[in-house]
């Protein structure tokens, strides 16, 4: 609940940084290397357990969890509003995350998550139709990508069980290699747009989305699926358009739209539904 709540308020951090002139590649480095100072002398101490994972899994979790994903978050919310990255993305999470535990742990939906996820796929329909016609017209660019973003999380989150990976030592290790891949390229860019923004903006986006986003939350959510699984931990991030829609609203003023928060209604209901009322077969 915690990592949902801070996931909440990073597409709205995430949104005013877009809005604000950095690029997506800007808010990744500011973002990993946050996280990276925190958690190096972590991945340090588990340098033993990350060594075992081998340079591929870590480089897998990299790309799903880390830098890949992070990249296709923050260029969706340069076209899509702070509502619709924290509603789409982990929505999309949710029903991929049940559809792809199928082949990579043998894991089968019975009869009422399909309905669940049925549901949730309806209330994303809603939300994206907001994006075409609704309050927020041609944010369907950015919906697509965030299709995207939620896909690669829910593999992250399946990999983490499938592998059996440690939640800090994971973590730490994809946040300082995320760090490692992201900084050549925007240091070549000659630091992107970050000289030309205050250094406030800067500071908040590193402390926002590294350290509470990346660093805290994500390790949070890492130890979720240790706990409860892999399906039903993606289902509990229901709290994250809540929140998202919220301070959205809230924080940036953004317009609720009828489509969009009815879609968010159903789809919250359906994954509460998928958690609380239904469970999943092993092969």
């Amino acid at each position: 609940m915690a990592a949902a709540l801070t996931w909440g308020l990073q597409a709205v951090v995430a949104r005013m940084g877009a809005t604000s002139g950095f690029t997506a590649l800007d808010l990744c480095v500011l973002r990993y290397l946050a996280a990276s100072a925190v958690l190096a002398p972590f991945a340090w101490r588990v340098r033993a357990i990350v060594w075992q994972l081998g340079f591929w899994r870590v480089l897998a979790l990299v790309a799903t969890g880390g830098a890949g994903n992070a990249l296709l978050f923050n260029w969706a919310l340069s076209m899509a509003p702070a509502s619709h990255g924290g509603t789409v993305a982990p929505i999309t999470a949710a029903v991929m995350g049940s559809i792809l535990a199928i082949p990579l742990l043998g894991e089968w939906p019975t009869r009422g998550r399909i309905l669940a996820l049925a549901i949730i796929a309806t209330g994303v329909l809603l939300i994206g139709w907001d994006g075409i016609g609704g309050a927020h017209p041609g944010a369907w660019r950015g919906d697509i990508v965030l299709l995207g973003a939620g896909t690669v999380w829910a593999t992250f989150t399946l990999l983490l069980r499938r592998w059996r990976i440690p939640a800090l030592a994971g973590n730490a290790a994809m946040c300082v290699l995320s760090a490692l891949v992201l900084l050549p390229p925007w240091l070549l860019l000659g630091l992107g747009t970050v000289p030309d923004q205050p250094w406030q903006e800067s500071l908040w986006q590193a402390f926002a989305q590294g350290v509470l986003a990346s660093a805290i939350a994500t390790t949070l959510y890492a130890k979720a699926g240790e706990l409860l699984g892999a399906t039903r931990t993606a289902c509990l991030t229901a709290m994250v358009p809540v929140a998202a829609l919220l301070l959205s609203v809230l924080v940036l003023a953004e317009p609720m739209g009828g489509a969009k928060l009815t879609g968010v209604v159903i789809a919250v209901g359906g994954m509460l539904g998928a958690v609380l009322l239904t469970g999943r077969r092993r092969s």
